[in-house]
């Protein structure tokens, strides 16, 4: 008699869905946040945010496997949890920087901007991290199968709060200083004044 088998059920099949599908919501989520950045502050800081994205994921993915954590939905969906607070912190500092590029009569200089731009920022993007990061903590105390079943959450998401922090604090005024540049409205209006009376 021969042996006859049935595949029930597939977990790989099922995991390689579970990735594809935190892929296509990272690749709308970096679209989206690219086209209205550069709407609102420029392609050049949009570009500066949307590195931040990847790299952020890169950086949780790396700890979560130093800390022997496997790929799975319940990690994923930490992953796809967080990823709306992912670039908080890269915004508000491209924003600020921004700002600041923008709001002198003369241009100052471009390491002094950057550094008072993050620095005028970092109390209040520091403290609005850690009260999302402690709305996590809780969950690492649900006992029985259901803590074992939420544990990747309270352990990822926090990680990639913090990793957001790091890269939009080292990163975020690197790329600042490398892409954007100072616009000195002061020299501005007088071209506009000149081209006027010629």
């Amino acid at each position: 008699m021969g042996i006859q088998y049935r595949i029930t059920r597939d977990y790989g099949k099922r995991a390689n869905e579970a990735v594809n599908e935190l892929v296509h919501h990272l690749i709308i989520t970096i679209v989206i946040i690219a086209i209205m950045l550069i709407f609102f502050l420029g392609y050049k800081e949009s570009a500066i945010v949307t590195f931040t994205v990847p790299a952020i994921l890169a950086v949780t993915l790396f700890i979560a496997y130093l800390s022997g954590q496997t790929i799975n939905r319940i990690t994923l969906f930490a992953f796809l949890l967080s990823l709306g607070l992912l670039v908080d912190a890269a915004i508000i500092v491209i924003e600020n920087i921004h700002r600041h590029l923008h709001s002198h009569g003369e241009c100052e200089d471009m390491d002094a901007i950057v550094v008072k731009a993050t620095d005028e920022i970092g109390a209040p993007t520091n403290i609005a991290t850690l009260a999302i990061i402690l709305t996590m903590v809780p969950m690492m105390f649900v006992g029985g199968m259901m803590g074992a079943f939420m544990k990747p959450i309270p352990l990822n998401v926090p990680v990639a709060l913090i990793a957001s922090l790091v890269i939009a604090y080292i990163f975020t005024p690197y790329l600042s200083k490398k892409l954007l540049k100072c616009e000195d409205d002061g020299a501005h209006h007088q071209k506009q004044t000149h081209k006027g009376d010629a």
